[in-house]
């Protein structure tokens, strides 16, 4: 197995566990120590990153963001999402509710576009 692969599986566990903890990432205390986590897994991917002489990127300097990306996409989402329905939305549930699959569809996908944009599209530029 690629030591790249096994890094980005490694990078994207917490993800995992964060998106079973969505309830309580409500509160600022979890929120943070999760923020901080992510930041932490992002200084790692740069640090390996900077380590190895491709030109192209690895696929665990994007994974490393993953974890930042979904936490900041969820609070977002989650606030916008509250203050026009008041409820909490249902992450990977079979809902009642379909709009609660928009929220699911714009975690997932944005989860694991973003990296990928924003290193085209800002990094790039730099």
């Amino acid at each position: 197995m690629n030591i790249d692969i096994l890094l980005y599986i490694i990078f994207t566990i917490p993800i995992l566990i964060a998106s079973f903890q969505l309830e309580k990432l409500n509160q600022k205390k979890i929120f943070f120590i999760w923020l901080s986590i992510s930041v932490g897994i992002i200084i790692t991917g740069i640090m390996i990153e900077d380590d190895s002489n491709n030109e192209m990127r690895n696929i665990s300097y994007f994974g490393s963001q993953m974890l930042f990306i979904f936490l900041i996409i969820q609070k977002i989402s989650r606030n916008i999402y509250f203050n026009i329905f008041k409820r909490e939305p249902e992450f990977g549930k079979f809902s009642k509710n379909k709009i609660d699959y928009i929220y699911t569809l714009s975690l997932t996908i944005g989860t694991m576009i973003l990296p990928f944009l924003i290193d085209s599209c800002i990094i790039h530029k730099f």
